[in-house]
């Protein structure tokens, strides 16, 4: 998986994919959902070249035709300057972020609830969003009904957690917070508060973790894992 910041994507091409659909429809001129502000900013932040781009800081971001062909996220800064930059050079070559990491931590914590609601289902099972049959294990992804994502921005929010400021220890599945009295509080505020739902594989990668409808939110179609 690679996180930006809270989102979640299959990998580095899934987001750049995705960035490259999202800059072919969207209309031009200046962005304005907040989740998509947000990704722009996170974007920006890894840029290799951040700190002269931001400059006296970034008022807002803008979808503009490039000068050769195509389009382009630009900045406006806050003294009215403006310039493009690369999201290809933001995601290629960045290696997984401290935050990243402490997001897919604890994905992995609650991973034991995901797992016992598959376990009791019955086939066949209606998809949650299709309303289509699932009929056999393989084609059932466990999804939530509140993105992953927002539950967890709900929890820092409600628990004044501060998710940058925490470290993880080990790799892979075996990735986990060096605090533990933060992950076990979250395993403990997605069990009351996360809703599961079954659907299909297919209807749950056509959803693509999107984190909001309006076209301008970055609501694009990223492959999701099993588990989302």
């Amino acid at each position: 998986m690679y996180w930006l910041g809270p989102f979640e994507y299959r990998n580095k091409q899934a987001l750049l994919d995705g960035l490259k659909a999202y800059l072919r429809t969207a209309p031009l001129g200046r962005v304005s959902h907040p989740v998509a502000i947000q990704k722009l900013h996170l974007l920006l932040a890894l840029h290799p070249d951040a700190n002269r781009k931001i400059g006296a800081g970034v008022d807002h971001f803008l979808i503009a035709r490039n000068e050769l062909s195509g389009r382009g996220f630009h900045l406006v800064r806050l003294d009215g300057t403006d310039e493009s930059f690369s999201y290809a050079k933001s995601i290629t070559g960045v290696a997984q972020s401290p935050h990243g990491k402490v997001c897919e931590a604890l994905r992995f914590a609650v991973r034991p609830q995901l797992d016992a609601f598959r376990a009791q289902l019955t086939y066949p099972v209606d998809c949650a969003i299709s309303g289509e049959p699932i009929v056999h294990p393989n084609d059932l992804h466990v999804d939530h009904k509140t993105p992953f994502w927002k539950l967890l921005a709900h929890f820092c929010k409600d628990q004044q957690v501060n998710l940058s400021l925490l470290e993880t220890t080990g790799s892979g599945m075996k990735l986990a917070l060096v605090d533990r009295s933060v992950t076990d509080a979250f395993v403990a505020y997605h069990l009351k508060h996360a809703k599961l739902q079954a659907s299909r594989k297919a209807s749950n990668l056509l959803k693509g973790g999107s984190v909001a409808t309006s076209r301008d939110s970055l609501s694009v179609k990223t492959p999701r894992t099993t588990y989302s």
